[in-house]
């Protein structure tokens, strides 16, 4: 067959070369990947050893096929919660592992990005930033996290280490003492730490809208619950059914979330807008939870004072002399030397070969107008008229609107295997 181009060398790209190079001897595969580091994208790229996973070991193996795959690797047990930076080293050691058992001429990484896809004689050209094009029976868009949400009010603020609009793109200095935080998430949690550690002095103002923290995982994993139907039917449904469990509410939201996919696939476009407007961001405090040892360091800085958290949105933002001054919804003033943005990444696509692709009607948006459409039961990606591409797949955040799920390994390394299968069918 010919080739396979894969666009995006984040974790989700390397999944499916991997994939592709376990289930197939013979297949050519073209990653288009600007960056020399294969596997580790904005999540796995961090060089702390204090950002750990957010997902217990036993839990985040990328191959479907060897759930053990990462506690072998990293010799841990399944509670365990690694470092994200090994885990970056984990995906390199899964690609290098299936390289080293094959003819390393089936596989290319070209540091490139793509600009363009058009379709070719025998299927799709991929133009590429460097003149050049690759040609491919068929393409994986992998692209990743979209753009991070920045809040109308950075708008006209300078840019200097004071004014953090993109804390994973631009990095941040601990070097000042009084920080606001804007987003209470993990990513505030791996930056928090950071700063403490280097400044054990810093105050930190962590500030949202809710005043939501991430919940703490368990210990020990309990197994996950069944989901009863009135938990299937409707956002409201979801709610008061975790909302009815008690302590057991971690076990019974697993059981929701393997199931999430579905249950998403079958809502009403009114259903979704209810859930994603009302009780995501309910939804991701629960879902989206810390390792315990991270969990208590925060609650300990919390009880300190080094954390302040205000359950507040940001109005406005002002330099005055050498501080900057927040004036918060709920009529609390500010004074801080930095401020960091940690809202989190947009839903709708924001690549630029997403742009040009949606605006050609080679793809479409997908529901709530985020990410792409595609086919759920193979990732195909479908154009403007709804018809299903025969060559061209996704994988990963870009098909947040049709799946909900699908930015966290576990649901990466299905999608990863699902779309190999896909590919290699003739």
């Amino acid at each position: 067959m010919s080739g396979i181009v894969i666009i995006g060398g984040g974790a989700s790209g390397l999944l499916v070369a991997v994939n592709l190079l376990r289930k197939s001897e013979s297949c050519q595969i073209t990653l288009v990947e600007p960056n020399e580091a294969l596997g580790q994208g904005v999540a796995y790229s961090t060089n702390d050893s204090e950002h750990l996973l957010n997902v217990p070991a036993g839990r985040m193996s990328g191959l479907v096929e060897e759930p053990k795959s990462l506690c072998e690797w990293a010799d841990v047990d399944e509670n365990t919660f690694i470092s994200r930076r090994d885990y970056g080293r984990y995906l390199k050691h899964l690609l290098d592992q299936e390289l080293s058992r094959t003819n390393s001429g089936r596989f290319q990484h070209l540091k490139a990005r793509a600009l363009e896809i058009r379709r070719g004689a025998s299927g799709y050209e991929v133009q590429l930033d460097s003149g050049t094009s690759v040609s491919a029976e068929k393409v994986v868009l992998a692209l990743g996290n979209s753009d991070s949400i920045v809040p109308e009010f950075f708008k006209g603020l300078p840019v200097n280490s004071q004014i953090v609009r993109d804390v994973w793109l631009e990095g941040f200095t601990s070097d000042f003492s009084k920080v606001a935080i804007i987003g209470t998430g993990l990513t505030f949690y791996d930056i928090v730490l950071s700063i403490l550690r280097e400044n054990p002095d810093a105050v930190i103002h962590g500030i949202s809208r809710n005043g939501l923290l991430p919940s703490p995982h368990l210990r020990h994993r309990a197994p996950a619950l069944p989901v009863p139907e009135e938990a299937r039917v409707s956002a409201q449904g979801i709610r008061d059914y975790l909302s009815s469990v008690g302590d057991k509410w971690r076990e019974a939201q697993d059981g929701i979330r393997h199931d999430l996919q579905e249950i998403w696939a079958a809502f009403p476009e009114t259903e979704k807008k209810i859930f994603f407007n009302q009780y995501f961001r309910w939804w991701n405090s629960l879902r989206h939870r810390s390792a315990p040892e991270i969990d208590e360091q925060i609650k300990g800085a919390i009880q300190t004072g080094s954390i302040v958290i205000h359950k507040a949105g940001v109005d406005s933002i002002s330099f005055e002399k050498s501080k900057l001054a927040l004036k918060l919804s709920n009529g609390s003033d500010l004074r801080v030397e930095q401020v960091i943005n940690c809202c989190g990444n947009q839903f709708v696509a924001t690549h630029p070969l997403i742009t040009q692709l949606v605006d050609s009607r080679f793809l479409s948006r997908g529901p709530l107008g985020f990410g792409v459409a595609c086919d759920a039961k193979t990732l195909a990606l479908k154009d403007a008229q709804g018809k299903t591409h025969e060559g061209i797949y996704g994988i990963g955040p870009i098909l947040v609107g049709e799946l909900l799920e699908t930015t966290a390994i576990p649901e990466i390394r299905v999608e990863a295997e699902l779309v190999a299968r896909e590919l290699l069918r003739t």
